[in-house]
């Protein structure tokens, strides 16, 4: 059966480099290195930590001091026009607006 559509590659239809994406596979060797590097990396960190918490409390730790969060003045809200006096231009615009008839 002959059809005239063709496959889409979704890929290519989103931008999606499908080389870049096989590369950040976690079975290829770059990422295999680079996951023995960050492995490497954080055994010398714990092990230093380990080291520095067996020489015990030499270096005091500094004493953990609270301030308060500064106060804010909050500017109180400004209140809704109780009156307002239109101008005689403003309100021949309403009239006219209203005495339109059907041709609005």
């Amino acid at each position: 059966m002959i059809t005239n559509h063709r496959r889409v590659v979704w890929a290519e239809e989103l931008g999606i480099d499908l080389k870049k994406l096989r590369e950040e596979h976690p079975d290829q060797w770059e990422q295999i290195m680079m996951k023995k590097r960050l492995g490497k990396r954080a055994e010398d960190y714990w092990s230093k930590e380990r080291f520095l918490s067996q020489l015990g409390d030499t270096v005091p730790a500094p004493e953990a001091t609270y301030t308060p969060p500064k106060k804010r003045t909050v500017k109180p809200k400004q209140g809704k026009v109780r009156r307002y006096d239109f101008t005689d231009q403003q309100l021949e615009i309403a009239r006219r607006s209203l005495s339109a008839g059907d041709s609005v």
